[in-house]
């Protein structure tokens, strides 16, 4: 009995139960930010997970980007960014028809690449005020 093509069906669905769920709809953004596509991307997938713990619903529609100056204040919880290297940023999210403003530390890995941290600055808002 030849088990390969049993064995290579397998293999790939294991390879895609065990793959992060990618993106399927691409996020508008707009503003400045010092983020790599792929940490912004990171980022957007935290941004997500947040929001499905919080609210149950996890689709980032848009994200306006601000690098913060030196002499931003860092509000909340923070991790020691500057410290690291890092900056802060502040991103405007458009998630589930909610607006929230979050706080993102971004610093140099020791492994490569960047680390971060989000700080929520805001409640959901209504996306609209009537």
């Amino acid at each position: 009995m030849n088990l390969r093509p049993l064995i290579a069906t397998s293999l790939a669905v294991a390879m895609l139960v065990a793959a992060p769920a990618a993106q399927a709809y691409p996020v508008k953004t707009s503003g400045t930010t010092r983020a790599t596509p792929q940490l912004a991307a990171d980022i957007v997938a935290r941004l997500s997970a947040y929001g499905k713990a919080t609210r149950g619903c996890s689709f980032v529609f848009s994200a306006e980007m601000r690098v913060m100056p030196a002499s931003y204040v860092p509000r909340g919880p923070a991790a020691p960014v500057r410290a690291r290297g890092g900056h802060y940023e502040q991103w405007s999210v458009n998630a589930c028809g909610q607006r929230q403003l979050f706080q993102v530390g971004m610093w140099p890995s020791p492994r490569g690449g960047a680390d971060f941290a989000l700080t929520p600055l805001t409640p959901p808002q209504p996306l609209h005020r009537s």
